[in-house]
């Protein structure tokens, strides 16, 4: 019988306590605006999107992977470049390919509410691919760098103890990746996620 009971107040405890979750799982899409590298890519851009896994260090602090993915892409209209001696006169389609893979940690004000408000920061490595087509010509220049992304957010629960959570944030990202060919310096934009999580007991 007492281990009935037990077994009981163990099932009744995870019931009321649930809501303290120690893995997060998520997925969200992004969209980016450049903030430097303006001459070559100057669009916001929603193609792009979030993975992260976050495991918990202490009731409010959890640390993880995130990989990130975004496209930055502009058209520039027919005119003349000059480049020395030659000249060549077309239109262009800029493209940035950017992909990442951060170390992140972040912080919550709480965990056991529906509204979970939070800050983090990431640190890891950045892969930028420049890439232009013009007329039947195309060029690519490939570049690695290191990645800082802070970043605030909040994850919002229909229910106190519910396993699910929408998710927005805002975020920072500096790129040291550059490329000499493009005459391009270190990358930065700024970006808003929102999508889903999944809140792991």
């Amino acid at each position: 019988m007492r281990i009935l009971i037990t077994i009981f107040l163990i099932g009744f405890s995870k019931v009321a306590f649930g809501q303290y979750f120690d893995k997060i799982y998520g997925f969200s899409l992004d969209v980016t605006t450049p903030l430097s590298n303006t001459e070559y890519v100057d669009n916001i851009s929603a193609r792009g999107f979030r993975f992260m896994y976050r495991e918990m260090i202490s009731e409010k602090f959890f640390g993880g992977l995130d990989l990130t993915n975004s496209t930055l892409t502009e058209y520039k209209p027919r005119q003349t470049y000059t480049n020395g001696s030659g000249a060549i006169t077309t239109d262009l389609y800029n493209y940035t390919y950017n992909y990442g893979a951060t170390l992140t940690f972040d912080y919550f004000l709480n965990t056991e509410k529906k509204l979970m408000p939070y800050a983090g920061l990431g640190v890891g490595a950045s892969f930028l691919r420049f890439h232009q087509y013009y007329n039947v010509y195309t060029s690519q220049a490939d570049s690695w760098g290191v990645l800082i992304r802070p970043q605030v957010g909040i994850f919002y629960r229909l229910r106190e103890n519910s396993s699910w959570a929408f998710q927005a944030a805002l975020h920072y990202d500096y790129s040291s990746a550059k490329s000499e060919e493009l005459d391009l310096g270190a990358l930065s934009v700024i970006g808003m996620q929102v999508g889903f999580v999944i809140l792991d007991w």
